[in-house]
């Protein structure tokens, strides 16, 4: 079978993440193409066998954004799956998933392709843009199928396009599931994820302010880069906190930076099924997180039970809740072990199957 995967970039993010670890899985099996709809670097390891395109040419962020509705785009991506000739294309994030539904309209020659359209973010904020949203109503239905991570996802596009979409959640990288660590924890919180607006990481410094005073020998680490980067940086020196939050960039070896921390959290103001979440509490890290729209939290977290939820841009209650995981070592210790039982729902074989059984349905 042939499978062509559509999407914006393989750089470092949550989408290109669970591509890189369905198409290596395909592969074995499978002729896997990608098409990128940006031209930028690939930062993930892929099979050999998997033939990976671009249908831009080289842009800057400007550039990007004018060329957002490009007739020489939708014709380079009607080209390249012409030649290729998929049995189904997987589409990930609205602007790829735009164009090759724009081809299924009006193409002949892709019009009988199935498509399953994958959506990665909280729809509420994905489509808040009036175009988006018009767009959205107008070429979603033509989709064979909506895969969406969370159940709150699926109630948002029944409710506006009327289609049952398909709920599965993100696979993590299997060496993320193992036994958790059971020794005596570094006095590090960590956090992961891009520096952009999204994860809210002014709340995450307003809250280890208040921390910090409480237990001066615990440090925050931030894993990521971003648009934001030199404005949080002046704002942690603005509070005086250099020494004790620390930017640690993007690294190759997060499994190992976060495994032996006290605690993980994550600010963000709206999420998909974020990925950095999942991983920390695969790896049984007492894990905090806002309770955040589309629901992917709450369920990674189990409305609760496995991790601590809390309510969004609340910065006060999250220091209250970091502090109580430090003050509470056996109570985070159980958090742990809860989320890291329930590893085993996020492992590649568990969602490549449900992957796989909706590829089999579509033959």
């Amino acid at each position: 079978m042939k499978i062509l995967f559509n999407t914006m970039t393989l750089g470092k993010g949550g989408a290109e993440r669970v591509i890189n670890i369905l198409s290596n899985n395909f592969s074995n099996t499978n002729d896997v193409m990608i098409i990128t709809n940006v031209n930028s670097n690939i930062d993930y390891a892929f099979n050999k066998n998997i033939t990976v395109k671009s249908i831009a040419k080289k842009e800057n962020k400007i550039i990007r954004k004018i060329n957002r509705i490009s007739i020489i785009k939708i014709l380079n991506l009607k080209k390249e799956i012409i030649k290729f000739s998929p049995d189904i294309i997987i589409s990930f994030l609205p602007e790829p998933s735009f164009r090759v539904l724009l081809l299924k309209k009006y193409s002949s020659k892709i019009k009988k392709i199935p498509i399953i359209v994958s959506v990665r973010n909280d729809p509420k904020t994905e489509y808040k843009n009036p175009l988006f949203y018009f767009v959205m109503k107008k070429l979603y239905p033509l989709a064979t199928r909506l895969v969406l991570q969370t159940e709150d996802a699926k109630k948002y596009f029944k409710n506006t396009i009327n289609i049952d979409g398909i709920v599965i959640a993100n696979p993590v990288d299997d060496t993320f599931i193992e036994k958790m660590y059971d020794g005596i924890r570094e006095k590090i919180i960590v956090a992961v994820g891009r520096l952009e607006p999204q994860k809210n990481y002014k709340m995450l410094i307003d809250a280890f302010e208040i921390v910090s005073k409480n237990h001066k020998d615990y440090i925050l680490k931030i894993y990521g880069d971003g648009n934001l980067k030199n404005k949080i940086e002046n704002y942690i020196y603005s509070k005086n906190l250099e020494n004790k939050i620390i930017l640690m960039g993007k690294v190759n070896n997060i499994k190992e930076e976060i495994f032996k921390a006290t605690a993980f959290v994550m600010s963000s103001n709206y999420e998909g099924m974020p990925n950095s979440l999942l991983e920390a509490a695969c790896l049984g890290l007492p894990c905090i997180s806002t309770n955040c729209p589309c629901g992917g939290p709450n369920e990674i977290l189990n409305k609760g039970k496995n991790g601590i939820l809390i309510n969004v841009n609340d910065f006060t209650e999250l220091a209250n809740k970091i502090n109580f995981i430090i003050e509470n070592p056996q109570i985070a210790k159980r958090y742990g072990e809860n989320s890291n039982n329930d590893a085993y729902k996020y492992s590649s074989e568990t969602v490549i199957n449900k992957w796989m059984k909706i590829i089999d349905e579509l033959k």
